[in-house]
């Protein structure tokens, strides 16, 4: 019983030891670019999160709309369980440039819709 305790205590103090910064955590396009058909539907782009410190928590991943300055906007929580997807819908020209998918203070390389 002595030896089970501890080494919950070890796991618990792992886990919280992994966290932040010192987590690795891989995002990676699942197809780049995405080609899509304005006024048509359906149009997804999917991203494949994987993370050293066990199951990814899909509310705290992001896919948005990237600026030319770098900046973030149009902001969804992806759908799915892996990959993780954001739908577009019947797509509009507003819609197409770059995207990349966020997750904590780690971001993928940015992917290109095409419509």
């Amino acid at each position: 019983v002595v030896s089970t305790q501890s080494t919950k205590a070890v796991v618990s103090t792992q886990s919280t030891g992994i966290s932040g910064e010192e987590n690795d955590v891989t995002i990676t396009a699942v197809e780049n670019p995405v080609t899509c058909t304005i006024n048509k539907k359906p149009c997804a782009m999917s991203f494949n999160i994987e993370s050293l410190a066990g199951k990814i928590n899909r509310n705290d991943a992001r896919i948005c709309k990237l600026n030319d300055d770098g900046s973030l906007e149009d902001c969804t929580i992806p759908k799915g369980t892996g990959p993780y997807k954001r739908g577009f819908g019947k797509t509009k020209a507003s819609q197409a440039g770059q995207y990349v998918c966020t997750y904590g203070d780690y971001q993928s390389d940015p992917v290109t819709l095409e419509l």
